[in-house]
């Protein structure tokens, strides 16, 4: 059975309270939005199951990674069936404490699963444009 309308907007949901969670520095409620043993990855690294994923935040947090960040979850185009769904968006990252300018942009490929607590990531990959790491940092 194909992808439904009310799926499709549970899947841009829960990439939307990912981001939500992220910029809250939530790390336990960001690692929900995985199953168990999903898997993150990203430049940074490859990282599965919730306690990885937690660590992997919480250090990304504690770097400053985060500080003033807002993420923007774009263009999703989602396809699948009623269990299982491919996932392509984009993500700008803000930074909207100081003056705002755009930190990241990048593109995520995810894998989700319907679980009985309704859509989580089986796997989201997020690769970042590389003129991201061709500038020296702003002042």
């Amino acid at each position: 059975m194909p992808l439904t309308v009310e799926d499709k907007l549970a899947i841009q949901e829960l990439a939307a309270r990912q981001f939500k969670y992220l910029d809250a520095h939530d790390v336990d409620a960001w690692a929900q939005c995985w199953i168990p043993d999903g898997t993150f990855v990203a430049n940074y690294g490859t990282f599965q199951g919730h306690t990885s994923i937690k660590e992997f935040l919480r250090g990304h947090i504690a770097a400053g990674k985060e500080d003033g960040a807002r993420h923007l979850g774009v263009n999703h185009v989602i396809e699948g069936d009623a269990e299982r769904a491919e996932m392509y968006s984009v993500v700008v990252k803000l930074q909207v404490v100081q003056s705002p300018f755009i930190i990241a942009t990048g593109i995520y490929r995810d894998t989700l699963v319907r679980t009985p607590d309704g859509w989580r990531f089986e796997s989201r990959r997020l690769d970042i444009d590389p003129g991201v790491f061709a500038t020296g940092p702003r002042a």
